[in-house]
């Protein structure tokens, strides 16, 4: 029999009986904090959810209400599985809200008569207020003819009016086009007009060698021979094409946008000139007058040999450049006005183009930086296929419409922070130099003839070394435009050539901005992916 003091001392029961009141209460909290918990990773990732709809219906702009919302339900339901979510969309001055709900299960809620609780969130997002420099730069050679120049055709102008329709302020975009083959045209009325006498009446474009100052390397032209007079005296206007510029020592006019300046010859831009080719149709494709006893001599050919080269222009007695009126006059009448062979050449099999001194210079003109989205799909839409592949001149002029250099200044200033300069690089092909088997070594290209040696040096060279120097100029200038501020995108269509592929890979920002398209039908939703990785949203709440 216990004594009362034992009964005292043995307490364990009231621990017992103490756990039996309170096992309910305990349970109950730890039941709803279970719930809390659930609540609270299910409101963080429905969250996520809106944030990623009002991300990705702001960027769509300005689009129809149901459009909107299903663009947003499918975001939320494919990448954060709540499909059975409300929904409110709506747009209004380029701001997407984005309202969503759903009824979460509780697992302990039907102790206080509740099975479900609501979870709402809000989200908002609009474009941040940057402005956009974008130049399309694209492949217009030969091999692009048919099929894939329309697909491209449509592919940019998906894209242009894709950018358009984000009800952007006029000032926001801007748009460059640089059509690219063996040359980039900058446009034929930045020449100067020159009269009858062969002299500059009004001066074109001050980085345009008009003069014939700069030192380029040719095989053909005496050094001082203005090539507008030449044109001129044919009775041929200047297409607008321009050669690639010669480096000098550290001054890689080549492959960097270097300032054109008069007091550097170096600086400025040779203007195209295809010279009268040697009478050999099997191995030159430009050949437009007789060669009347003085052809084109090519490496080994000496200053006086230029000159009386040019009789096959028309040139009699001796060349004297004309520096004045009464100099002018007397050098023209020693000139006669010959003939040109305008039909079409037949030495290249997708090349049909006429001969004569803008023969290689099909190409559309580019098109500076413009709000005008029309003039840019009016001149996507004139696109023709001709040419061989020069991808560093497409680069370089990309770069160069971008600039606020000259030659075209309508570039932002490169240290404003709220623009965004982008090109998008398109080509189908690899680079290629035009080698040939005859006296000049190649056709003319940006870089005069393989004999002159513009190429590093090179006078005689395979067309394995000759593209290969190209890829390498080609990729110096896109490291120096992406070190200058330009975002650059590529895009290979239908070519397998492992090398230009790597070459536009590393032209590229990133991986991710390099585009591999093995079919020209992936062109158009290439576009649309680089449209939305250029445009830059922000959430707002």
């Amino acid at each position: 029999m216990l004594n009362k003091q034992s009964f005292k001392r043995d307490t364990s029961g009231n621990f017992g009986l103490t756990f039996g009141f309170l096992a309910v209460p305990v349970m109950l909290a730890g039941g709803l904090a279970v719930d809390y918990a659930g609540l609270s990773l299910d409101r963080s990732a429905l969250q996520n959810a809106a944030d990623a709809a009002a991300l990705a219906v702001a960027r769509e702009g300005n689009i129809p209400n149901w459009q909107a919302e299903d663009i947003a339900r499918n975001v939320i339901s494919a990448n954060y599985g709540f499909s059975v979510a409300q929904l409110s969309v709506s747009l209004n001055d380029g701001v997407a809200s984005v309202k969503a709900g759903i009824d979460r299960p509780l697992v302990f809620g039907g102790i206080v008569g509740k099975k479900t609780m609501p979870v709402t969130v809000n989200a908002e997002a609009t474009f941040a207020y940057t402005k956009y420099e974008i130049a399309l730069v694209l492949d217009t050679t030969g091999s692009m003819a048919g099929g894939k120049l329309v697909s491209m055709q449509n592919a940019v102008i998906g894209l242009i009016e894709g950018m358009s329709d984000l009800g952007l302020e006029e000032d926001q975009i801007k748009f460059a086009l640089v059509p690219y083959a063996g040359f980039v045209n900058v446009g034929p009325e930045y020449g100067p007009t020159i009269n009858g006498l062969g002299m500059i009446v009004k001066p074109g474009a001050d980085w345009l060698d008009q003069d014939a100052k700069a030192p380029v390397p040719q095989s053909d032209l005496p050094s001082n021979l203005s090539r507008f007079a030449l044109f001129k005296h044919l009775n041929v206007k200047w297409p607008g094409c321009v050669e690639t510029r010669v480096p000098k020592k550290n001054a890689l006019h080549d492959v960097d946008d270097t300032v054109p300046d008069v007091s550097d010859v170096n600086s400025l831009f040779t203007p195209f000139f295809a010279v009268d080719e040697p009478d050999e149709a099997r191995k030159y494709p430009n050949s437009y007058l007789p060669d009347e006893g003085a052809p084109i001599k090519g490496k080994n050919a000496t200053e006086a040999d230029k000159e009386e080269q040019l009789s096959r222009y028309g040139q009699t007695g001796k060349y004297v450049k004309p520096n004045n009126v009464v100099a002018a006059l007397l050098q023209m009448l020693k000139w006669k006005k010959p003939k040109i062979d305008n039909s079409p050449s037949s030495f290249y099999s997708n090349k049909k183009d006429p001969k004569g001194p803008a023969f290689g210079c099909e190409v559309e003109p580019l098109v500076p930086l413009t709000s005008k989205a029309s003039d840019i799909t009016k001149t996507v839409k004139k696109l023709e296929a001709s040419g061989s592949t020069n991808m560093l001149e497409g680069v370089m002029w990309g770069w160069r419409v971008l600039s606020s250099r000259e030659p075209f200044t309508g570039g932002a200033s490169e240290s404003d922070s709220s623009v965004e300069k982008i090109m998008i690089f398109l080509t189908d092909g690899q680079n290629s130099f035009g080698n040939l088997n005859n006296n000049l070594g190649s056709g003319y290209t940006s870089m005069g003839y393989l004999v002159d040696g513009r190429l590093d040096n090179l006078t005689a060279a395979s067309s394995a070394q000759t593209n290969n120097a190209l890829d390498k100029k080609t990729l110096a200038a896109c490291t120096n435009a992406k070190e200058d501020g330009i975002e650059i995108y590529t895009i290979r269509l239908e070519e397998t050539d492992t090398g230009t592929g790597t070459l536009l890979s590393e032209c590229a920002s990133s991986k991710s901005h390099y585009f591999d398209a093995p079919s020209r039908s992936q062109l158009s939703p290439i576009f649309d992916t680089i449209k939305k990785g250029v445009v830059k949203l922000r959430i707002t709440s």
